[in-house]
């Protein structure tokens, strides 16, 4: 075959271009006979669809994007990582972007990817500008919120119920028997997964007659770092500190180490996420797990879906679970 495109394997059928194109777009209206000298001309040739040329035919880019507040934590990592495995099997690229975590950046980002022909996009939480839903709206593509189970937005979620995570985390402790338990969260402002899960511990703690001291710090291992010290250096008493993610969590069991404090006989500590090093920490941490992977895997599939064959995305609540570990233990008389 001396042309190996669209117009060679026409050639070497004896079809028409317009028949050669309806078989490569998977198109329903061509009969089976025809489909296979079609596929058994493609597979004598080694024939490849150019994708640029077929996005321009079909209007189409087979692309979803996602938009995440950083890739520095493994968290992210696993999630996107079972996105886009799950996507590869329906034949969709996965492009990402980051924000830090700031609304206008959003924004921006979510419009490059728009710009760049994403079919679909996947969002971190729930509470995004109305710019940013106005403009989804107008170009009709669709979102999917993550890490949430339920929005105010109309877009759907799957995710988890952050307040429960809260709730069964701080409920955990006092079931052991701590009654002052320090909690360190990343910041409030601009991440309602934070608000929610402070606002689960509150609601366990009243529940538990347990008392809690909340305090922000950077959503990283320095600023657990600092938060420990911060704790460690002030006047409140507390026997167990709760973490509401685990590189936090690193940040303090750093800083305990330093001080010479062994946990969880001098102090408890408790994570949020349960990171591939939690584990295998010395000691191994006690965490709430998210089924961060299995998220990633169903927003995929759901995505995938309603593109393909006009599936509406279902939200649904995946279910968190607490893996007890070495690092907490009853509080000494």
């Amino acid at each position: 075959m001396k042309k190996t495109g669209v117009r060679g394997l026409a050639q070497a059928t004896g079809l028409s271009v317009a028949t050669i194109s309806r078989v490569l777009n998977n198109a329903d209206n061509v009969n089976k006979d025809t489909r296979e000298r079609v596929l058994e001309a493609i597979r004598a040739a080694g024939y490849k669809p150019n994708p640029a040329a077929r996005a321009l035919a079909t209007k189409r880019t087979r692309t979803i994007g996602a938009v995440v507040p950083t890739l520095a934590h493994s968290i992210f990592a696993r999630f996107l990582n079972a996105v886009e495995r799950e996507l590869a099997q329906f034949g969709y690229a996965l492009v990402i972007a980051t924000t830090e975590g700031e609304p206008e950046a959003e924004e921006r980002r979510v419009g490059e990817l728009m710009d760049m022909g994403a079919e679909a996009l996947i969002l971190s939480g729930a509470e995004h500008s109305q710019a940013l839903l106005a403009r989804l709206d107008a170009a009709g593509v669709p979102a999917v919120c993550t890490s949430v189970c339920e929005t105010a937005n109309g877009l759907p979620a799957v995710g988890y119920d952050n307040c429960d995570i809260g709730r069964a985390a701080v409920t955990h402790l006092a079931s052991v028997g701590h009654r002052r338990i320090a909690v360190l969260h990343g910041p409030k402002s601009d991440n309602d997964r934070t608000r929610l899960r402070i606002a689960g511990v509150e609601n366990g703690a009243r529940r538990a007659g347990v008392s809690v001291i909340l305090q922000e710090t950077a959503l990283d291992v320095e600023g657990g770092v600092e938060g420990a010290r911060a704790l460690l250096d002030g006047t409140q008493d507390f026997s167990a500190v709760l973490c509401l993610s685990d590189v936090i969590a690193l940040g303090v069991l750093f800083e305990c180490n330093r001080r010479g404090l062994t946990i969880p006989k001098d102090i408890s500590l408790m994570g949020c996420d349960d990171l591939d090093w939690a584990a295998n920490s010395t000691p191994p941490l006690t965490t709430v797990r998210l089924p961060t992977a299995r998220m990633g895997a169903l927003v995929a599939t759901s995505l995938a879906g309603l593109l393909d064959e006009d599936k509406p995305i279902r939200t649904a609540r995946l279910e968190a679970s607490i893996v007890e570990r070495a690092s907490v233990a009853s509080p000494a008389e």
